[in-house]
């Protein structure tokens, strides 16, 4: 398994399993980008990595262009296969550490909660946002 970190993407390569990343040291980015392709195998009875997947604290996306159905409905999006960089360079452009992980929580809710969950969460990842850029209280 090669692990590859920066500060807003951990992009994962060379497994045969999801269930490989359970115990891998991912780190605390806003992405984890695992590269795989149709053979990349997930166990449908594995109740740790369903865990695993729907606990992450960051978004999930499978770059792949032909992933098995198994593999890739574990995952918050399918993405093309190859070099990620300009993806998640355009994707996190003009943007800090925080400003992510305030979207990114958008995203966690969505994967997680209700819609009345995903509503609270954006009205107070945008307050948040609004504030830190103005100079304002964000009413908590």
């Amino acid at each position: 398994m090669i692990i590859k970190t920066d500060e807003f993407v951990t992009e994962v390569s060379g497994i045969a399993s999801l269930s490989e990343l359970k115990g891998a040291e991912l780190g605390t980015p806003c992405m984890l980008i695992v590269q795989g392709d149709g053979s990349l195998s997930a166990d449908k009875s594995d109740k740790a990595l369903d865990d695993f997947f729907m606990n992450a604290p960051y978004i999930t996306a499978l770059a792949a262009d032909s992933p098995s159905e198994d593999a890739a409905s574990r995952f918050d999006m399918v993405i093309p296969a190859g070099d990620t960089s300009e993806y998640t360079a355009q994707l996190f452009k003009d943007k800090t550490k925080w400003q992510a992980d305030q979207i990114n929580a958008c995203f966690i809710a969505a994967r997680k909660g209700s819609q009345a969950d995903i509503l609270d969460c954006e009205s107070r990842a945008f307050y948040r946002l609004m504030a830190a850029k103005n100079g304002g209280s964000d009413n908590e």
